[in-house]
């Protein structure tokens, strides 16, 4: 392979890498959305409601505790691990930042994602 085929091939290797690379770089600089906020927005655009089949911990995930309702996997977030039971209920409407939680048919508490980001950086 000559000198010429060598740079060419090289150039078509490392800078398409560069360039993407690069834009993320770009992305993560400009990007101006703090964790709490990509957090929040995430999960204002969720939606679910119903009775807590099972728990779990979802090792796959850093040992999340899980909830499944219904054919949906709720994530609790680590300050509310202690709340739940099957059998309880929980809703959540899209648009809204806090969760419903029943237990028995009665309301027990309203659990809002704008404490879970507290300290949040």
């Amino acid at each position: 392979m000559s000198a010429k085929e060598k740079i060419i091939l090289i150039g078509v290797i490392v800078i398409p890498l560069l360039l993407l690379f690069s834009w993320v770089f770009f992305e993560s600089i400009t990007d101006k959305e703090t964790h709490k906020e990509v957090y929040l927005n995430h999960e204002i655009d969720t939606e679910y409601s119903g009775k807590v089949d099972s728990i779990y911990r979802l090792k796959m995930s850093h040992n999340t505790l899980t909830l499944k309702i219904s054919d949906h996997n709720f994530y609790v977030p680590p300050k509310w691990e202690n709340k739940f039971k099957v059998d309880d209920s929980i809703y959540k409407k899209r648009g809204s930042l806090k969760v419903e939680h029943y237990r028995e048919g009665k309301l027990l508490e309203i659990l809002d994602y704008n404490n879970v980001v507290k300290n949040m950086k």
